[in-house]
């Protein structure tokens, strides 16, 4: 059951976190990557997409957020930003990984900021 103190835009943004895993795994085999960054990348956005899930599901069956989960959410989205650079690959897997990257920070730290938060999110 879900509990209605949890607000809309907080729920939305733990959920963007699932898009961005999935959009930052599905763009090294897009982009045509190295098979390096490529198994960097997906294996990453397997267990981004593992805390991240979990984040919303804690979130709806609680309505309080798990901050371990939202935190290391917000560290492959940080590592999806850093790692094109590391692996040197073409424009297309840097932008799109680095943008699914820009999104799932943004969105997990606010959630982090609203589990630390006593105040509406």
């Amino acid at each position: 059951m879900a509990y209605a103190s949890v607000s809309r835009f907080l729920e939305l943004s733990a959920a963007v976190s699932i898009v961005g895993c999935l959009a930052a795994g599905v763009t090294p085999v897009v982009a045509g990557a190295s098979a390096a960054f490529l198994g960097s990348i997906t294996s990453s956005a397997v267990l981004g997409l593992v805390f991240a899930g979990r984040t919303v599901q804690l979130l709806r069956a609680t309505g309080q957020v798990s901050l371990p989960a939202a935190v290391l959410t917000t560290v492959f989205g940080g590592w999806f930003m850093l790692a094109p650079l590391l692996y040197d690959v073409g424009f297309l897997a840097t932008a799109g990984t680095q943008s699914a990257g820009m999104l799932i920070s943004t969105f997990s730290l606010y959630v982090v900021i609203a589990g630390l938060s006593d105040g509406p999110a």
